[in-house]
């Protein structure tokens, strides 16, 4: 049984590519939002220069985006004013700058009441705890960032033997750590989730895209495998669900020749599953190509079934609860 939520199953994963389609708009004020999962980046090549080597689809196509698309805050924060987000966090992006997090911490210092930094570092860099310290105290640090595809093991280098320094200095600070987890080996890194959970209690963990649940598979559970029944044993888990989630289940869907579940029942057996509490929306602007401002209100319109005490935390009150400037302190 779970320790923070009676798991109520899902009786069906209800089909039907309806929740997907253009959807009418009410016209009742867009709700006050917390972005988790937005990118910052400039064609200023000059002062911040490109390091693109972890692009998705290439450095080429990656550096043209910058040059043509650039993420500056004029241009996110116009976003956020049509969606409703009053605040949130800038994620750094390793497709433009890797681990050189100088322009959006040069933004966030900039913007201090839009905009906080989730930085990436090397998890196992030595002189990373003193980095996070640093940040923490001069940067308002919200969070660290790590992602990998992890072996059949579940493996990966920020839960490694040299990565504890980091962990145990994050639990020291009470900042987040967020995790996105990659590849076709999502269990077993679950699992190694749930370990440094428990070790690391003062951690809030936070997972991108929900660790990419895929409901096609899964019909019953809307994709969630066993691991993430497990996990939400762990009150300092976290999830969050993102309009680049949103595009993933579509494609996924397209793949396997399936239609794509409604959306209001998949967002509500996640929160059966895991409680508002601890469930965060994320736009992925910047990296995500789908048309933002449509994908952030079919996630929006998908909540009305839930209550006003629910949708409030899923929005924002979740968010800043886990991205506190500075860290929250020790526990």
């Amino acid at each position: 049984m779970m320790k923070r939520r009676t798991f109520i199953a899902s009786t069906v994963a209800a089909a039907g590519a309806a929740s997907l389609s253009r959807p009418t708009f009410s016209a009742a004020p867009a709700p006050k939002l917390f972005d988790t999962h937005c990118h910052f980046y400039t064609n200023d090549v000059e002062k911040y220069k490109l390091n693109p080597t972890g692009a998705r689809y290439g450095a080429e196509v990656m550096t043209k985006k910058v040059m043509e698309k650039p993420m500056t805050p004029e241009v996110v924060f116009r976003f956020w004013d049509s969606v409703g987000v009053e605040m949130g966090t800038g994620v750094q992006y390793n497709s433009t700058y890797g681990t050189d997090n100088s322009y959006l911490l040069d933004v966030c210092r900039q913007h201090p009441k839009r905009a906080l930094p989730v930085v990436i570092l090397s998890p196992t860099d030595a002189a990373t705890p003193d980095t996070l310290r640093k940040w923490a105290k001069e940067e308002r640090l919200a969070a660290v960032r790590y992602s990998a595809s992890p072996p059949a093991s579940g493996d990966a280098p920020f839960f490694g033997a040299e990565a504890q320094a980091m962990w145990a200095t994050a639990n020291e600070l009470g900042i987040a750590i967020v995790l996105m987890i990659l590849g076709n080996n999502t269990g077993p890194a679950l699992r190694k989730v749930g370990e440094h959970a428990a070790k690391y209690p003062n951690v809030k963990i936070a997972l991108d895209h929900i660790a990419f649940p895929h409901p096609e598979r899964l019909a019953d559970t809307f994709g969630l495998l066993p691991e993430h029944m497990e996990l939400s044993r762990h009150s300092n888990v976290y999830y969050k669900f993102t309009n680049f989630l949103l595009s993933e289940m579509e494609g996924y869907a397209k793949t396997a020749g399936k239609p794509m579940v409604e959306l209001g029942p998949f967002i509500e057996h996640m929160v059966k599953v895991f409680g508002a509490d601890h469930l965060c929306w994320g736009s992925d602007y910047g990296n995500v190509e789908v048309d933002d401002v449509v994908y952030t209100r079919r996630f929006t319109d998908a909540c009305q079934g839930l209550s006003a005490r629910d949708r409030a935390a899923f929005y924002a009150g979740t968010a800043r609860a886990v991205f506190v400037p500075g860290g929250r302190g020790r526990g």
